[in-house]
């Protein structure tokens, strides 16, 4: 099933890319109208200006469309389809011009489709193409006929094109299908070497991570709970609209996996603070805050030549900020709202949760709805008002999880 999940990951960003792309060359594509028309002005060829004006009017449609359509997540496959049709057309259209027919390639949307990694992506352009290629050499050869008239009909112009061309096309088509599968393949393996060496990755946080649970043992059960919480939290708020295209299923994945470093920085403070059985006092407070920024140089200064880039700073944000509050109250930087980073705000509601539901020297633990009520409560004031909606959404979940909790314990001391 996971394999399955990252190659369906793997083709929604892929496609996702490609119509991107596919908008901002209908963007570009505007220049060339106006080219046309300079070109036009110069008398370097004699399309009217009513055709151009035709062409950039579909070109104009298809760049807004496919730029609404990409910036409102619909339908990656419709958005697609939408895109390759667009090229079809604008191609076709254009190649329907004896005047500037001869320098169009109908094959674009066909090379375009390899973009998108699917064979049978590649088979409908190609298929589509070569109608609309049909289309538009038939109305040119009617033009040819009309202009030239030494010909019986207007097929003696329309056959022999269409022919070659039609050669081409099933060259083109065998050629960009055994592209687009090679590519698949490439790309696909480099997914999967990626994905290796991510979780390889991950064994070498959690050792690191480890190190603070030999000082530790209250520390180390909690960054193992805290990291439960904040994916049930990433996991929940990531199919909200506001957070859906910034909490991809590789982001959340990195935000999981940095979670369990957000504490390391107490490994370096003093046993007499870390351990302590009663409450700290105000200058002993004051020592402990420091292990956010420790933990932040640590990560900067061991684990570079470890994780890649986007985990080490995922990592570094999430133990600086953790202890930020939303109305700025927080340290070490008293940072607020959305300046603090969201890893690092998903992090702090997690955080807090566990210590409510732990039981320390100096507290005991409070009932999973006291520790709600009291998170419900901070909402807006230490918390990021749609981080603790998420929580409250995966509350049955987290009931689920102390469920087992309590039975493993009973196995235990049976």
């Amino acid at each position: 099933m996971e394999a399955m999940e990252i190659e369906e990951e793997f083709l929604n960003r892929t496609t996702d890319r490609a119509n991107k792309l596919i908008a901002k060359i209908f963007l570009y594509s505007n220049f060339v109208c106006v080219i046309f028309l300079i070109a036009h002005y110069f008398d370097f060829f004699n399309m009217s200006y009513t055709y151009t004006l035709i062409i950039w009017a579909l070109i104009i449609y298809f760049s807004v469309s496919m730029f609404l359509f990409c910036r409102l997540n619909v339908s990656r496959s419709f958005t697609m389809y939408h895109g390759l049709l667009g090229v079809v057309v604008v191609i076709s259209a254009m190649g329907a011009n004896s005047a500037i027919g001869v320098n169009i390639s109908y094959a674009v949307a066909t090379l375009f489709s390899c973009l998108y990694l699917v064979k049978r992506y590649t088979i409908v352009a190609s298929t589509v193409g070569y109608l609309g290629m049909v289309v538009s050499l038939f109305i040119k050869s009617r033009t040819m006929y009309l202009v030239d008239m030494t010909s019986d009909t207007p097929m003696e112009y329309f056959n022999p094109i269409l022919a070659g061309f039609t050669i081409e096309y099933i060259i083109l088509l065998l050629a960009c299908t055994s592209i687009t599968s090679i590519l698949r393949q490439t790309v696909y393996e480099l997914q999967e070497r990626t994905e290796r060496i991510r979780r390889m990755q991950t064994k070498e946080l959690q050792t690191f991570a480890n190190i603070v649970e030999c000082r530790d043992k209250f520390t180390g059960e909690h960054i193992e709970r805290t990291s439960i919480y904040v994916e049930l939290i990433a996991r929940e708020l990531a199919k909200t609209e506001k957070y859906r295209n910034i909490l991809t299923r590789e982001v959340v994945n990195i935000i999981i996996e940095a979670a369990p470093l957000h504490d390391i920085g107490k490994i370096q403070i003093p046993d007499n603070i870390l351990k302590k059985p009663g409450r700290l006092t105000a200058d002993e407070y004051e020592v402990m805050k420091t292990h956010s920024e420790i933990g932040y140089n640590m990560i900067g200064s061991y684990l570079p030549e470890i994780i890649d880039e986007e985990l080490l700073m995922y990592s570094e944000m999430m133990a600086l900020h953790h202890h930020e509050r939303y109305d700025g109250k927080g340290y070490p930087k008293g940072i607020m709202g959305e300046s603090i980073p969201l890893c690092a705000r998903i992090m702090s509601v997690a955080d807090v949760l566990d210590a409510l539901l732990s039981k320390r020297h100096y507290k005991e633990s409070y009932p999973l709805e006291k520790a709600i009520d009291i998170i419900k409560e901070e909402r807006g004031k230490m918390f990021d008002p749609d981080v603790v909606d998420s929580l409250l959404n995966v509350i049955p979940k987290i009931k689920e999880l102390e469920n087992q909790a309590q039975e493993i314990e009973l196995i235990e001391e049976l």
